[in-house]
């Protein structure tokens, strides 16, 4: 079965997710990756992904501060194999909603009976590729990590999804809420590697 990668700091909420997992699916291997040296979440992220792809053709990614339900995984697998019967080897991420995530995938906002195809969506807790990952990695940023693969994706012919699925998530607890930081953090790199990105979300002002 679809193994769950877990990359952590080590934080409190690790415990509550493995615990979670345990009750409901306790067949399911947990690959946990401990970040031990000072890391971006999209390096961090790379390193646990190219451990997992040794052993594994697919792979479901959870952040540490996330809780599973009792479906949380059997609805996304659901979802992933009717999806895959769409777009073969080129369906990219398929995320489940959360109630602390992006608006277009935040459970208060998007409900529906299908997955929804969305360009962006932010792998919380999702299934990925071994192809997918091979095509395009997360960049070496805290914050717009999740941006930035799922854009180069679609730039390869991926298409990513908002799955029926569900998680609860603690919400930022590696890198925090300071999002004048974050934002601060992340631009020069993306000025100076994605100014196409940059441009089409905020417009020529911010080169």
């Amino acid at each position: 079965m679809t193994p769950v990668v877990i990359c952590t700091l080590g934080c409190k909420s690790l415990n509550v997710l493995e615990t979670s997992l345990m009750v409901y699916n306790p067949e399911v291997a947990r690959l946990v990756s401990f970040v031990d040296k000072p890391s971006t979440f999209g390096q961090s992220y790379n390193e646990a992904l190219e451990k997992a792809f040794k052993l594994y053709d697919e792979v479901i990614i959870s952040n540490d501060d996330v809780v599973v339900t009792p479906t949380s995984i059997s609805v996304l697998l659901e979802d992933v194999d009717t999806l895959k019967k769409w777009h073969g080897d080129k369906l990219g991420f398929v995320a489940s909603l959360s109630d602390d995530a992006r608006m277009s995938q935040n459970i208060r906002i998007e409900r529906g009976d299908e997955p929804k195809e969305r360009a962006v969506v932010s792998p919380i807790f999702a299934w990925m590729s071994k192809q997918a990952f091979e095509t395009a990695q997360f960049p070496p940023l805290n914050w717009y990590s999740d941006d930035v693969i799922c854009e180069d994706l679609n730039a390869a012919g991926f298409s990513h999804y908002i799955s029926r699925s569900y998680v609860h998530h603690v919400g930022s607890q590696t890198v925090g809420r300071d999002y004048d930081k974050l934002n601060g953090e992340a631009l020069p790199w993306l000025r100076a590697n994605r100014p196409e990105y940059v441009k089409r979300w905020w417009g020529e002002a911010w080169l």
